[in-house]
């Protein structure tokens, strides 16, 4: 089970090779080859190359190449457009990935019947592997699967590693950890005193009610 090879993907990985930390390309590996393991499992269809490229860039906006002022998916998703584009991909790839790096850390969005049904089935997938990756374990996966895995790609610190680079974005620019979001969420766990508008303080001032 490798990763294709196609001129798209090429680019890519220079660029993810160029910009991403060994524990950021690790873990978009992991979660490509989870992400097939458990589609070919249950017999799904897709596209292996658009599901590689979710992975692959999923997190880009965790790196210097990839991080603005917005939070870390969407910051994440604007640059892998661009770098799409750049390379001559379809709309139709960079409208996929686009949604599916933005929306990767709400994976309750992929349980919806309709979302299912009206969007393309390599989001769901990526999302499966990712999420798989971060807050998974080995159940569940083919005999030795994990042990291969693991032997090849090693976790480096795992999720409290991924968590950790998260933490420090928001910490050096809160404006990237809006609240309701999982960056949000982070920095309120991390710094309980700190100010943290919640629902209702928002409301409270919206000027209508």
């Amino acid at each position: 089970m490798t990763a294709p090879a196609t001129p798209l993907t090429k680019a890519v990985d220079e660029f993810v090779e160029a910009t991403h930390p060994p524990l950021v390309r690790n873990h978009n590996q992991r979660s490509y080859l989870l992400a097939r393991a458990l589609a070919d499992a249950r017999g799904q269809d897709y596209d292996v190359e658009l599901v590689y490229l979710i992975c692959a860039l999923h997190d880009v906006g965790l790196t210097d190449a990839g991080a603005g002022t917005q939070r870390f998916e969407v910051d994440g998703a604007d640059r892998a457009a661009e770098l799409l584009e750049e390379h001559g991909a379809t709309d139709a790839q960079i409208d996929t990935v686009w949604d599916a790096i933005a929306l990767h850390t709400t994976p309750s969005l992929t349980a919806s019947p309709v979302f299912g049904r009206r969007r393309p089935p390599e989001i769901r997938i990526a999302h499966a592997g990712i999420t798989h990756d971060v807050l998974g374990g080995p159940d569940g996966l083919p005999p030795g699967f994990a042990d291969r895995l693991l032997a090849i790609y090693p976790r480096l610190g795992g999720t409290p590693a991924l968590t950790a680079l998260i933490v420090a974005q928001v910490e050096a620019d809160p404006r990237k950890a809006p609240p309701c979001t999982l960056p949000g969420e982070l920095l309120h766990q991390r710094h309980p005193d700190a100010p943290y508008p919640t629902w209702d303080a928002l409301v409270a001032v919206n000027g209508w009610d």
